[in-house]
Order: C-alpha cells, then structure tokens, then sequence
C-alpha cells in the first residue's frame, strides 16, 4: 500500500499516516494534524459497539417461538400474537437493515417464521372447527330407536343381532357398539350404519370369535358417524 493519509484502523482518530511500511503516529482530526500520544499501536480497549438490529432479532424469536406452539391447539391465540409480532418486527428490521446494513437475514428469517406460523394458525382453526363438528356429531347421534334382537352363543363365537331406526328427518349414519355384559371380559363389537334413510329400520349382526359357553347378555350404546372414518371408543352408555 503506498504512503498516504488514510482513515485511522485504531479508530482513535480520523485520519493516520501510512509511511508505505507502517502506520504512524501522525493523526488528523477535523483537518488538524498532531501527534498521538498514545503512538501508533493498536488500542486494545473494547471497539466502538456497532449497531444492532433489534427488530430484526425480534422478529426470527418471535417466529421460532410460533412455531414451537403451533402443534398446541389450546396456544392458537398465543400463536397468533407471535406471528404477527414477528411479521410486524421483521418489516420493520428490513427497514433498518436499510439504514445500518445489520440484520438483513435475520429479518427475513424473521418473516418467513412468521408468515409460517400464521398460515399454520389458519390451519389449525380451521381443523379445530372440523373436529368439534365431528366429534360432536359422533357423540351426539341423530334421533334413533336401537332395538337389541338377541345374544348368542354359537360354537366358538358370540352373535349378537339388532336393528337402528332412523327417526330422523335426514339421512344419517350411527355407529353401533355391542356391549357384552356376559360372559365377562369379551371386548366390545362394533358396526357402521351408512345411509340409514329416514324412518329405515337397517338390521345388523356381529361376531366376535369367543371360546365361551353358557348364556350371552348385552346391550347397546349408538353413536352418530365415525370421525373422519376414524374408529373410536365408546363414550358413554344408552
């Protein structure tokens, strides 16, 4: 590098000489030049702090921490507030990154965790709103008669035999659980009534492969449509 004034690397001072070997301590500060007592050795104290972007900082914990909640449905509010703090943050560390050119990828870091975040909170709403209608629906069956036409034993099986009347006035489908109270600990048997048209009787017949013998006893508990086809437990008796 050739002799010169240069901008002082020690940043103590504007301006230091170059000899074209070593710097000096020959110093300029506002168009004055003087000595530096300090000679031309590096100051080892702490360097001037340099500017952050604490939007931009926000804006990437704001998102990640959006992210970690979004697998909890009861955080969907919590969530929310997250990613759009993230979003606002992460706008805002964009426009400083303009100013200082610090943070640039951390904002947008912090956007891209937001916008992911809000975009899973719809979807969880949404799902939300799907699975109480199922589940509700499955809990609360449409308006039906469930008749239990007999429990046999048969060899090595158990048959139990009914109908369900739809007393509705839409087509439904119900989800019928046998209970078998004897012989003990036989599991429940299930059946899935599609399309019970109103005011249709729809017979049905289950069997449960049982080494047992002696009399059969069971009962019935009816439920509306499995959710999403998914197969559940029963949840209370009829």
């Amino acid at each position: 590098m050739p002799s010169g004034w240069f901008p002082d690397p020690h940043g103590r001072h504007d301006h230091r000489w170059f000899n074209g070997t070593a710097w000096t301590a020959d110093v300029a500060d506002g168009g004055q030049r003087f000595i530096d007592p300090l000679g031309a050795a590096p100051s080892f104290g702490p360097s001037p702090a340099k500017q952050g972007n604490g939007p931009a900082t926000a804006a990437i914990t704001c998102g990640l921490l959006a992210l970690l909640f979004a697998w909890m449905p009861l955080l969907v509010v919590v969530r929310f507030v997250l990613a759009v703090v993230a979003l606002v943050t992460g706008w805002r560390g964009l426009v400083r990154a303009r100013q200082n050119s610090t943070g640039r990828g951390t904002a947008i870091a912090g956007l891209v965790t937001g916008g992911t975040a809000l975009g899973l909170c719809v979807v969880g709403v949404l799902f939300s709103i799907s699975a109480v209608r199922e589940v509700g629906a499955f809990i609360d069956p449409e308006p039906h008669v469930a008749t239990l036409d007999g429990c046999t034993v048969e060899p090595g099986e158990i048959v139990v035999a009914g109908s369900v009347e739809n007393t509705g006035d839409t087509t439904e489908d119900f989800t019928v659980y046998a209970v078998v109270t004897e012989p003990d600990d036989v599991p429940d048997m299930m059946e899935t009534l599609e399309a019970v048209a109103p005011g249709e009787v729809r017979a049905f017949e289950m069997r449960r492969t049982e080494v047992v013998d002696g009399s059969c006893t069971a009962r019935l508990v009816v439920h509306g449509p499995l959710p999403w086809g998914l197969e559940m437990e029963r949840v209370n008796d009829q």
